[in-house]
């Protein structure tokens, strides 16, 4: 991890434990392990932090939890490996993610933290950052666009345009 993304990854621990509470919220997170070496807390901790800086893989993410401090971030003292991640990740439940997600959006939009995402007065928020809203036949001043070649019904090759946004 480089330095500018582990300042912002200690500002984003420290926001996000102000705001929302962050550990309390990972605490709720449970991957139905028996008796767990890792906690999941820790596990939880570890994967939305390592989402948050894109780290690439789970044995990079792995190598992140060697540092002292990412530990005193995720509470829990010792390395974790990547076999624990893609295990425990497997067996979380989604509806305890999705919890902590719609407890995490009213807070946001409670606070009009995400009026400036509003597209004509509605609420539009990626989660996955690549080309949002694509589509074949509307767009904006602000779209991106391409030339793709596809095949239609027939097997016909047809050239289209599809407009997108991307992260910038």
């Amino acid at each position: 991890m480089t330095d500018a993304q582990f300042k912002d990854l200690d500002r984003f621990v420290s926001y996000s434990e102000k705001h929302f509470d962050l550990p309390l919220l990972a605490g709720g997170f449970t991957d139905g392990r028996a008796e767990p070496a890792v906690p999941s807390r820790a596990v939880g901790l570890s994967l939305i932090l390592g989402e948050v800086v894109q780290i690439g893989s789970l044995l990079q993410l792995e190598e992140e939890t060697k540092s002292p401090q990412w530990q005193r971030w995720v509470g829990y003292p010792e390395r974790i490996s990547h076999d624990t991640f893609g295990y425990a990740s497997n067996r979380m439940n989604p509806e305890q993610l999705r919890r902590a997600a719609r407890f995490i959006n009213r807070k946001l939009k409670r606070g009009k933290a995400l009026e400036e995402n509003k597209i004509h007065g509605l609420l539009a928020v990626s989660l996955d950052a690549n080309e949002q809203f694509c589509s074949d036949h509307r767009c904006c001043e602000d779209c991106l666009s391409r030339e793709v070649t596809c095949k239609d019904a027939q097997g016909n090759e047809v050239k289209k345009t599809p407009y997108y946004h991307m992260r910038s």
